[in-house]
C-alpha cells in the first residue's frame, strides 16, 4: 500500500526477545577477528538492541530522510520506522552502512577506549566501569562490536541491556504519570503567579498614580509655601516696630475716607437717576412736539390734493414703535398707497417676513429701531426678489414722511 514501508516488520517478540543464542549453556561461537566486526556481522537478535539502545529515532528518521531509504517515511511510526532499520541489518545495504557510520561517530569516544582493552576480562571491567557512570550507549557498541567478546560476557552485556529497557518502561510509566501531576501542578502555579503578577502589577500602578498626584500637589503647594513664610517673615519684622501702629492709623483714616465716598456716591446716583428720568421725558416731549410741527404743513397739503402722489404703491415697513405706525399709514393711504407693517421679530416671527416682503412695492425700515436678524433677512430677500429698500435715521414720523418723497 503506498505510503507503508517497504521491509516487512519483525514482531516484538521475534526483535526485542530471541536470546536463545545468548543461553549460557550454548554461548554463541564467534569467529575469531582481527578487526572490529560491522552492524549486519552480528547476530540478528543484537540489532533490535542495538539500534533501540545506541541511536534516537530522530537520528534514524533524519537519516532514512536523507537516504531516501523507506518509501513513505513520513507517514511511519516510530515502531514501523525502527523495525524497518532493524531488518535492513541483516546484510549490507545503504541502510545499515549509514547506521554503521553513525554508530562509529556517536560513540567514538567509547570505542576508543574500548580498543585498549588486550582481553575479555579487561573488556568486561571497560563494561562494568562505563555502566557505573551511566556511559551504557557507547559501551555498549564497543563491548558488542570488539573483537575480544567472548560469548559469556555477549550474553550478560546483552541480558542487563535488556533488562534496562523493561526497568525504563516501567520507570517511565511512574515517570510520565510523576510528570502529568508535576505538569497539572506547575499550570496551577503558574496560573497563581500570573494572578499574582497582576494584583502586584495593579498595586504599583496605583502606587505610582498616587506617587503622581503628591507630586503635583507638593508642586502646586510649593509657591504657597514660599509665600507664607515670606509673610511670617514680614509680620515678625512688623511686629517688632512701630510700623504696625502706623499702619493700623492709616488703615482706619483709609475706612472712614471710604465710608464718605460711599455715602456721596450714593447720593450722586439718586441724583443721576432723577435726572435721567427728567431728560428722557423731556426727549419723548421734544420727539412728540417734532412730529407734530412736522406734520402740520403736510397734512395740510397731502389733503385731497396730497403732492405724494404713491399710485397705488405698497409700502413695508419694518421695526420702528407701534405708536407713529398708525400715523404713517394714515400718511400713505392719504397719498394713494398702502402700507404693511412687521415689528423685526419683536412679537411677529421672522419667517412671516417672507410674505410682507413679496406683497411691497419698496421697503423702509428705522435704523435705530429695528434687529440686525431682521435687517439682515430683508436685505437678503430684497436683493433676491430685486426690491428696492430704504434705511431710515430715525423711527420719528417726520423721518418717514421726509423720505417718502423718495419713492
Amino acid at each position: 500500500m503506498p505510503g507503508k514501508p517497504v521491509f516487512s516488520l519483525p514482531g516484538p517478540i521475534e526483535a526485542a526477545t530471541s536470546l536463545s543464542s545468548f543461553s549460557p549453556d550454548r554461548p554463541p561461537l564467534r569467529p575469531q577477528r582481527h578487526e572490529r566486526p560491522k552492524i549486519w556481522e552480528l547476530p540478528k537478535s543484537c540489532h533490535c538492541v542495538t539500534l533501540g539502545t545506541c541511536l534516537t529515532l530522530s537520528e534514524l528518521r533524519k537519516a532514512a530522510k536523507r537516504l531516501g531509504l523507506f518509501h513513505g517515511i513520513e507517514e511511519m511510526t516510530d515502531y514501523e520506522l525502527h523495525g524497518a532499520f532493524v531488518h535492513a541489518m541483516s546484510s549490507r545495504n545503504r541502510a545499515s552502512g549509514a547506521v554503521q557510520k553513525l554508530l562509529d561517530a556517536n560513540h567514538a569516544g567509547a570505542v576508543r577506549k574500548a580498543s585498549r582493552c588486550r582481553s575479555e576480562a579487561e573488556l568486561s571491567a571497560f563494561w562494568d566501569r562505563e555502566v557505573a557512570e551511566g556511559q551504557i550507549a557507547g559501551a555498549f557498541w564497543a563491548v558488542m562490536s570488539h573483537v575480544h567478546l567472548g560469548g559469556a560476557l555477549e550474553v550478560r552485556v546483552f541480558g542487563e541491556v535488556h533488562m534496562m529497557s523493561h526497568l525504563c518502561g516501567a520507570s517511565h510509566r511512574g515517570d510520565a504519570r510523576a510528570r502529568s501531576l508535576a505538569e497539572q501542578q506547575a499550570a496551577a502555579l503558574a496560573r497563581r503567579l500570573e494572578q499574582t503578577n497582576l494584583g502586584h502589577l495593579e498595586a504599583l500602578s496605583g502606587r505610582d498614580r498616587e506617587i503622581e498626584r503628591l507630586t503635583r500637589l507638593v508642586s502646586g503647594i510649593e509657591p504657597f509655601v514660599r509665600e507664607a513664610a515670606s509673610l511670617r517673615a514680614r509680620v515678625a519684622e512688623l511686629e517688632g516696630g512701630g510700623e504696625t501702629a502706623r499702619l493700623a492709623e492709616e488703615a482706619g483714616d483709609l475706612a472712614r475716607r471710604l465710608d464718605l465716598a460711599l455715602r456721596r456716591n450714593d447720593r450722586l446716583a439718586a441724583e443721576v437717576d432723577r435726572l435721567a428720568g427728567r431728560l428722557a421725558a423731556a426727549e419723548a416731549r421734544a420727539d412728540e412736539l417734532a412730529d407734530r410741527l412736522a406734520d402740520a404743513p403736510r397734512v395740510a397739503s397731502c389733503a385731497p390734493d396730497c403732492p405724494f402722489n404713491l399710485e397705488g404703491r405698497c409700502i413695508a415697513y419694518i421695526g420702528g414703535r407701534p405708536r407713529t405706525v398708525s400715523r404713517m399709514r394714515d400718511l400713505v393711504e392719504r397719498c394713494r398707497g398702502s402700507l404693511i407693517h412687521h415689528d423685526g421679530g419683536a412679537e411677529q416671527s421672522a419667517e412671516a417676513l417672507d410674505g410682507v416682503l413679496g406683497r411691497a412695492d419698496v421697503v423702509m425700515f428705522p435704523v435705530d429701531c429695528v434687529s440686525h436678524t431682521a435687517v439682515e433677512k430683508l436685505k437678503t430677500l430684497c436683493g433676491r426678489m430685486n426690491k428696492t429698500y430704504l434705511p431710515l435715521s430715525s423711527a420719528s414720523y417726520s423721518s418717514f414722511a421726509s423720505e417718502l418723497g423718495r419713492v
